[in-house]
C-alpha cells in the first residue's frame, strides 16, 4: 500500500510566493484577460455553499485564506480555490448551467440550498449580488479537498486548464490576473522565481530509489510513485505506461512537481518543480535509445529487452524532466 509523504506547516506568505510563481510559469499577464481573468484575494470569515448531486455543502474559513477565482469571460465555466494553511483547502469547478443531457437542473423541494443561497462570502460585492438575487445558476463539475495547500494551488490551475480552458480551446496567455490590496505582491518573488538548490536535487536523485511525480495534465493531481533513470549526463527520465506506473495524460504534460524519497526510508529528501518533455514512439531513434537505457535500469523485465521496448513503443511515453526550469 502506498502512503503519501507528510508536508510541513506553511504560512500565508509561502502560499503567496507559490501562487506568484505559478502565475509566472503559466505566463498569465497582469490585468483583465481577453478570454478570462484570475481573481486573487486574501480574506477571512468566508462561507461558501454549493450543491453536488442534490446534497448541500458549506465551507467555512474564519482565518486568513487565499481566495482564487478563474472565470471565462462569457461566464460559462469558472473555478474557485480556498487555500488555507490552517485547515483543508478546497478547489471547486463549475459551469453556468447543467448540460442538456442532465435535465433542467431545477431544484427539488427537499434541496438543502436554493439557487438564491448558492454563494455566500464576506466580500461586500458578492454579498450584494446574493442579496439582489443575481447569482447565476451553477452546476459543480468537480470538487476536492487537499490537506497540502501547495497541492491545492497547483490543482487550482490544473483543474481550470482541464475543465475550463480546454472546453473553449483557450490558453493561459489569453487570461489575465487581478489582485486585491490585501495580497501585497510587492513582498513576493514574482519576477525572481524561487529555484531549487540543484546540488540538493542531484543528491536527492542519486539517493532515491523512486520519486513521486504529479503532472499539470492530471485532474486528480495525486503523486505517482515512479522508478526513474538519472544518468551521468544528469538527464532525468521517467517511463509512463506500465500497469503499475501510469502517469495520467503523460503525453501532454508540460510541468511536474517531484518529491524524492530516501532509499529504504519513508522520508522525503527534496522537492522541486520541473519542465516536462514527452518523448513517444513518433520520435523514432530517440525513443528507442532512451528506452534501451531504461530497460537496462529495470530490475525485472519479462520477455526480454527487445520485447519490452516493443511494448513500450505501443503503450508508453517517456518523460524527460528538467528540474528548476
Amino acid at each position: 500500500m502506498t502512503t503519501m509523504l507528510k508536508t510541513k506547516k506553511v504560512t500565508i506568505q509561502e502560499l503567496k510566493a507559490q501562487l506568484a510563481n505559478r502565475i509566472a510559469e503559466y505566463g498569465i499577464p497582469n490585468g483583465v484577460g481577453s478570454a478570462g481573468t484570475v481573481e486573487v484575494s486574501l480574506a477571512r470569515g468566508i462561507t461558501r455553499t454549493f450543491r453536488s448531486h442534490w446534497t448541500g455543502f458549506r465551507l467555512t474559513y474564519q482565518k486568513p485564506t487565499i481566495v482564487l477565482k478563474a472565470s471565462l469571460k462569457d461566464g460559462s465555466f469558472w473555478s474557485e480555490g480556498y487555500i488555507s494553511p490552517d485547515q483543508p483547502s478546497f478547489v471547486l469547478v463549475f459551469r453556468k448551467q447543467p448540460h442538456k443531457s442532465r435535465g433542467t437542473g431545477a431544484e427539488r423541494p427537499d434541496d438543502k440550498f436554493s439557487g438564491a443561497q448558492a454563494l455566500e462570502t464576506s466580500r461586500a460585492t458578492t454579498a450584494a449580488r446574493v442579496e439582489a438575487g443575481l447569482v447565476a445558476d451553477e452546476e459543480i463539475i468537480r470538487y476536492e479537498d487537499f490537506d497540502d495547500p501547495f497541492e491545492a494551488v497547483d490543482e487550482f490551475f490544473s483543474y481550470t486548464s482541464f475543465y475550463g480552458l480546454r472546453a473553449v480551446n483557450v490558453d493561459w496567455s489569453q487570461f489575465g490576473y487581478v489582485t486585491d490590496d490585501a495580497v501585497r505582491w510587492d513582498d513576493q518573488s514574482y519576477d525572481a522565481r524561487v529555484s531549487p538548490d540543484m546540488a540538493k536535487v542531484e543528491e536527492g536523485l542519486k539517493r532515491s530509489d523512486i520519486l513521486w511525480i504529479s503532472v499539470d495534465t492530471d485532474p486528480g493531481g495525486k503523486p505517482v510513485p515512479s522508478w526513474f533513470l538519472y544518468g551521468k549526463d544528469k538527464r532525468l527520465f521517467i517511463l509512463s505506461g506500465e500497469p503499475e506506473q501510469r502517469i495520467p495524460f503523460a503525453g501532454q504534460a508540460k510541468r511536474a512537481h517531484v518529491q524524492t524519497r530516501w532509499k529504504g526510508r519513508d522520508a522525503s529528501m527534496v522537492e522541486f518543480d520541473a519542465k516536462v518533455r514527452p518523448i513517444t514512439a513518433a520520435d523514432g531513434d530517440e525513443f528507442t535509445s532512451i528506452a534501451q537505457l531504461l530497460v537496462a535500469k529495470r530490475q525485472s523485465v519479462r520477455g526480454g529487452a527487445a520485447a519490452t521496448i516493443e511494448t513500450w513503443m505501443r503503450d508508453a511515453v517517456i518523460l524527460e524532466l528538467f528540474p528548476g526550469s
